[in-house]
């Protein structure tokens, strides 16, 4: 009997733990800007400049090429290594919604430079970023 309620206080304890009002990590707010890069063994792709502006757990962006790739607006959150992107834009049907910044990326950080790969089959998919600092 004592062994179950040991068993019962340290299991209230374990779940008791944890803060479910605690926020999602989130990258720093801010604009960055950078280039979009998709890599395949069997096509070249041109290097796209882009921007994504990061508000809390909202982004929203654009690319100096058509949908290359395409940055619309939506959330994302951090989760472990990775970022993931929701995406709520209406896209139409006449590109390849690959494209789309949507779905989880390995994130990594380094000198200033954050960096979100992705990478499907034999594509790769590599955004190079750095925050801008405020003038």
């Amino acid at each position: 009997m004592k062994k179950n309620l040991l068993l019962l206080l340290l299991a209230f304890l374990s779940f008791s733990c944890f803060d479910k009002d605690q926020e999602p990590a989130v990258l720093p707010s801010g604009t960055y800007v950078g280039q979009f890069q998709r890599s395949s063994p069997t096509a070249d792709y041109d290097v796209a400049n882009v921007t994504l502006v990061l508000d809390g757990s909202s982004f929203s962006g654009s690319s100096d090429h058509v949908k290359y790739p395409a940055i619309g607006q939506g959330t994302y959150q951090m989760e472990g290594q990775e970022i993931v992107f929701k995406d709520n834009s209406f896209w139409t049907a006449e590109f390849d919604w690959t494209l789309i910044l949507d779905g989880a990326y390995v994130v990594s950080t380094q000198n200033q430079e954050v960096t979100f790969i992705r990478k499907r089959g034999d594509i790769t998919d590599v955004y190079r970023l750095r925050l801008q600092q405020p003038e």
